[in-house]
């Protein structure tokens, strides 16, 4: 590393910093605001340990647009007292002087990869789980569960009430498909524990809709052995009887990921790609999967993306403190209005949801090439 790189990094790596913890910040400010009033009565280290768990998605969020804070800033004031004129007289290019910014913005994406791979995925569960169950215990996520149909694995289950005080889930069905046989579990109650499911007072039937529709029997031994192939197995429990289940997801997966309450999902960029290559995986699930991997690497990206774009900028238009610090904000309520608008069409709209998920990116790009012609060469 020259002087030259020293010298460029002490005066953007202080921004950076400030950028990283103003952003992230913001980002805890502005979910802990809508909900103030469900935690009056949680402990003050709940909260600052649900804040906590936070930290890394904020941050993987706030990177982008710290680096971009650090080159509008560092660059602009380079800029305006000519120290790049001067050095572009002695022979050094301004690329050549944004060289660190480059490599950075590389390093900054394989972090955010690394945090969103093996750290994000477990604070968001995490965070969820603190909400639901120390922050706002008497709000119990079950509740908001009940009715809805919830994929575990190749299980679906389904419950159509809780009883708190006990800790059971009423009137239950789990159900699996293995092409066209179903077998389903019914019982009067079940209770999660970890990663297994017990019933109480259950009823099990395997189905095999490929032996319908029936044909007409001649006579009732045919119609008794036709519905035998139908109900290919039984198994009804005694009274106060229990089976488990051992499922895919714990309860606390299903807490984080089907309870609301506004927080991201806890699946990792593998998990997302796993379910890609999944050939059971329907439609519907297989575009979600496709949107949330490519906007995952997007992020990751555009670390190195804004760069790109801000350079040029801060170059020829920083003219002033002021007016790089407006730049700057003007970027990053672009790019992240563009990248949020991108995620949304990816996941609901016809366009492909590769295109929408890299277009914030691919735009940023063109932008930043076309406005920094002479410096990218």
């Amino acid at each position: 590393m020259t002087h030259l790189d020293r010298y460029i990094l002490r005066e953007a790596v202080p921004v950076f910093l400030f950028g990283l913890v103003l952003y992230v910040g913001f980002g805890l400010l502005s979910n802990i605001l809508p909900r103030a009033q469900w935690m009056g009565t949680a402990e003050l280290g709940s909260i600052l340990k649900w804040l906590a768990l936070q930290v890394p998605y904020a941050a993987v969020q706030a990177m982008p647009i710290a680096g971009l804070l650090a080159v509008m800033l560092a660059f602009g004031r380079l800029a305006r007292e000519n120290e790049l004129l001067v050095m572009q007289a002695g022979g050094i290019s301004v690329l050549r002087t944004a060289r660190l910014f480059l490599v950075g913005g590389l390093l900054l994406s394989g972090l955010s990869l690394v945090l969103s791979e093996w750290v994000v995925p477990w604070a968001n569960r995490a965070t969820a789980v603190v909400y639901w169950n120390e922050l706002i215990p008497e709000r119990t996520p079950q509740f908001n569960l009940v009715g809805r149909e919830l994929s575990v694995g190749e299980y679906t289950l389904r419950y159509e009430g809780f009883d708190p005080a006990q800790d059971r889930l009423q009137q239950v069905r789990l159900e699996r498909w293995q092409g066209p046989t179903m077998t389903v579990i019914l019982a009067q109650s079940a209770r999660l524990q970890g990663s297994e499911i017990v019933f109480r007072d259950y009823k099990v039937f395997t189905l095999d809709f490929a032996r319908l529709p029936l044909p007409e029997f001649a006579t009732l031994e045919q119609a008794e052995t036709g519905l035998q192939e139908v109900f290919r197995a039984q198994n009804i429990g005694p009274p106060g009887a229990e089976l488990s289940v051992r499922l895919s997801r714990s309860r606390e997966d299903l807490e984080a990921q089907y309870a609301g309450g506004g927080f991201e999902v806890p699946v990792s960029l593998s998990e997302w790609w796993r379910k890609l290559q999944d050939p059971r995986t329907s439609p519907r699930e297989r575009r979600e999967a496709t949107a949330q991997w490519h906007s995952g690497i997007a992020l990751a990206l555009g670390n190195l993306m804004v760069l790109i774009l801000a350079l040029p900028i801060a170059v020829r238009r920083a003219t002033s403190p002021g007016t790089a610090l407006a730049l700057a904000l003007v970027l990053t309520i672009a790019y992240y209005v563009a990248f949020s608008t991108g995620k949304v069409l990816a996941l609901s709209s016809p366009l492909p949801p590769e295109l929408a998920a890299w277009g914030a990116n691919l735009l940023g790009l063109v932008v930043g090439f076309w406005l920094g012609k002479g410096i990218y060469r």
